[in-house]
């Protein structure tokens, strides 16, 4: 096996789904099924696409030194990322989510984050970054983040940053610093809005490295890229999705994984498009992650282009 080549920055939990009728108010007592733990997270969820679709990763997260921890390491291990730098946290819990899923698919999360959420800045040693190409972060730590893109840009690599409104909202004034950094921004609508609120503009491409681009995913509608040379919408794949958790990482890994290779922008989001839709068909985030051969017969059978 070659050595990676992307890295993915950011959050490795453990998730808790729960189905429910539908995702209750304040004060509203609604019966639920526990549908079990599965591993999770922004990050650990894009190294996994990665993987799958294959692409070589590493990731650099946090973990906790207990059974979940080391079973989240052992499921992601068997995918085949590259795990050399991920931290363990002595007698700390590991990262967990909890997941209410309604029956359209649709979530709520909540994070019961702990000091194992993320990494350190100071855990972005040197030696992971040898011979990256490309790094993938999220905005779960500002820091963490501005961190990570320094080292990359100051080694010519390309970057990419999955930009979340509930990470927006708590350090909004950071957003304007770290753009520059950027050559990719994925978001959803959200977060387009999160992120304009934050910047006091409209999100545009001209605030991200030169030649960067803004990805909007639009859930079952498709997405959105935005250029220097425009907008273009890519319509999304009919499914019958039973759980969205990961499906926004999933894309990113399928997007970029795609451009490493050479790809065009639209190629590449129709295959994001692709990989993002079927990994709604069953449990967990990472469960769910397709294989390259089968977001290839998707796309072969929609007809819409050659891979």
């Amino acid at each position: 096996m070659s050595l990676p080549d992307v890295i993915c920055v950011g959050d490795l939990d453990v998730d808790l789904y729960i189905a429910v009728p539908f995702i209750p108010g304040f004060d509203q007592k609604i019966a639920g099924r526990n549908i079990g733990q599965k591993p999770g997270g922004m990050a650990a969820n894009a190294a996994v696409a990665f993987a799958r679709l294959g692409r070589n990763a590493r990731l650099i997260a946090a973990v906790g030194d207990d059974a979940q921890g080391a079973e989240t390491l052992a499921r992601l291990g068997a995918d085949g990322v590259d795990l050399s730098f991920v931290v363990q946290r002595k007698g700390v819990s590991t990262f967990m989510c909890v997941v209410l899923l309604s029956p359209s698919g649709e979530k709520s999360l909540i994070r019961l984050e702990t000091e194992a959420y993320l990494p350190l800045p100071g855990d972005l040693v040197p030696k992971a970054f040898e011979g990256i190409r490309h790094v993938h972060s999220t905005y779960g730590s500002p820091d963490l983040t501005a961190m990570a893109f320094k080292m990359a840009v100051d080694r010519g690599m390309t970057t990419s940053l999955d930009l979340e409104p509930p990470d927006v909202q708590n350090a909004p004034e950071r957003v304007s610093t770290i753009l520059p950094f950027v050559n990719t921004l994925f978001l959803n609508r959200e977060g387009a809005e999160a992120a304009s609120a934050a910047l006091g503009t409209s999100l545009h491409p001209g605030l991200l490295r030169p030649n960067g681009e803004i990805i909007i995913t639009l859930g079952a509608a498709g997405c959105r890229r935005i250029s220097a040379e425009g907008a273009t919408d890519v319509p999304g794949f009919d499914v019958r999705p039973i759980d969205t958790t990961g499906a926004g990482d999933c894309f990113a890994g399928a997007y970029l994984t795609r451009r490493l290779e050479g790809a065009n922008a639209t190629d590449a989001l129709q295959f994001a498009n692709a990989a993002a839709a079927l990994a709604t068909l069953d449990f967990g985030a990472q469960t769910a992650m397709p294989r390259r051969e089968a977001v290839e017969d998707l796309v072969a059978q929609s007809g819409r282009y050659f891979l």
